[in-house]
């Protein structure tokens, strides 16, 4: 897939015609989901190149520079998965407060200049100066055809990033997966932590030094996986400060199944599956290395429950393999 950067003053003019799907798109959920399907339809039909197109940086880093602001995914991420969903082109408009007050007509121009022939947008998409701009005025236009797609709902409630943002924050991991349609997952390096896994707990783990941008969920125990060269390898993940040790520091880190390999300053990314326990505090090693040890079991029975899940998460990112106790599911060769 090709990734083109759009500076609304500098639009490149040879750009191929499209049909682009357009949003902010964080965590391309099962909502998001509709508006590619119906864009990458609608470019078959017309006989164009399908399309995403969404702003960088997050426009609440321009509007509000001193708040904290995390995602379900980072850009990256997201190019990742739009690829991997069947996306031929990525458009990344620059935001910036200039671009954020450009008038309706004028954002419509610009799409124009893109080259866009078709856009689909979900049924609340606001754009232009003050959001002033909304589905009727971008039906109203005529430089090119719209689709608008209806709330895509699980229990009646509509699927958004802003609702699965809690889930998540909370340890819901299991329900946010239900709404992303995949695992949620943090990228980062492997870096060296205290040791005690290894040397005191006999239990070795893989301390992620997680990108900043990415949420983080709640304190506690996690079955999921982490992903090593393409590869899929099942994992206790543990988040939290360790009571038992009383770190001041929040750490992220995975206790992989049947896994030998010096992994230090690599970077790599955690699968969360399932909530498993919340943390706690223990009255001495013994009593951690016990729980651990029913954890793992607990955890491979959750990873071993849910292999057609985690199939399709490990072809979104392009994973060849599903490793846990020393078994190999060869998911890929499924599709």
């Amino acid at each position: 897939m090709e990734v083109i950067r759009i500076d609304y003053l500098n639009v490149p003019k040879d750009l191929l015609k499209s049909s682009c799907c357009i949003g902010f798109f964080d965590g391309l959920h099962t909502g998001h989901q509709a508006l590619l399907d119906n864009c990458i339809l609608k470019a078959k039909e017309l006989g164009v190149q399908s399309g995403l197109i969404t702003f960088d940086p997050d426009p609440w880093k321009i509007f509000f520079p001193d708040r904290v602001c995390r995602h379900i995914t980072t850009l990256e991420d997201r190019i990742h998965l739009a690829n991997a969903m069947g996306i031929e082109v990525m458009y990344v408009i620059t935001f910036s407060k200039d671009f954020a007050a450009l008038d309706v007509d004028a954002f419509h121009l610009l799409l124009q200049k893109m080259n866009v022939c078709h856009i689909t947008c979900g049924f609340d998409f606001k754009y232009a100066s003050k959001n002033s701009g909304n589905v009727h005025t971008l039906q109203n236009q005529d430089y090119f055809n719209v689709s608008v797609i209806d709330s895509v709902n699980s229990k009646n409630e509509k699927i958004s990033s802003s609702r699965i943002e809690p889930l998540i924050q909370s340890g819901k991991i299991d329900l946010a997966n239900e709404l992303l349609g995949y695992m949620y997952s943090i990228e980062g390096i492997i870096e060296h932590g205290f040791k005690r896994g290894s040397t005191l707990l006999k239990f070795p783990t893989a301390n992620l030094g997680a990108n900043a941008d990415y949420l983080v969920p709640s304190s506690g125990v996690y079955a999921g996986f982490v992903c090593v060269n393409d590869i899929f390898y099942g994992a206790m993940i543990n988040v939290g400060n360790n009571p038992t040790f009383e770190n001041k520091k929040v750490s992220i880190e995975a206790h992989i199944f049947d896994f030998d390999q010096d992994i230090y300053d690599q970077r790599v990314r955690f699968f969360f599956l399932k909530k498993t326990r919340n943390e706690i505090r223990f009255n001495g090693f013994e009593e951690l290395k016990k729980q651990l040890e029913s954890d793992i079991i607990t955890c491979k029975k959750v990873i071993s429950r849910e292999k057609m899940y985690v199939q399709k998460t490990a072809v979104l990112w392009d994973a060849t393999a599903v490793l846990w106790d020393a078994k190999v599911f060869e998911f890929k060769s499924l599709f």
